[in-house]
């Protein structure tokens, strides 16, 4: 089934430990999952570099996937 797909990369040297790069990537997921069906068959990769509260991740995150699901954002 081709779709959109999402890579995530979070490493320790931006985000120390376990349990807070674990919320990251479940938070990233399931806000990529809601949109998911919208979106173009398409990569996603999404690097963290820096410390982020997960809210501010899952906002970004949002607004990106929905520049890309909008067809008139170029």
């Amino acid at each position: 089934m081709p779709g959109a797909r999402l890579g995530l990369i979070i490493g320790k040297r931006a985000v120390r430990r376990a349990h807070d790069r674990n919320r990251l990537k479940r938070t990233a997921r399931e806000a990529f999952r809601q949109r998911r069906a919208g979106l173009p068959p398409i990569d996603v990769v999404l690097h963290v570099q820096a410390p982020i509260h997960h809210r501010e991740l899952k906002r970004r995150l949002e607004e990106a996937l929905e520049q890309m699901s909008d067809p008139t954002s170029a």
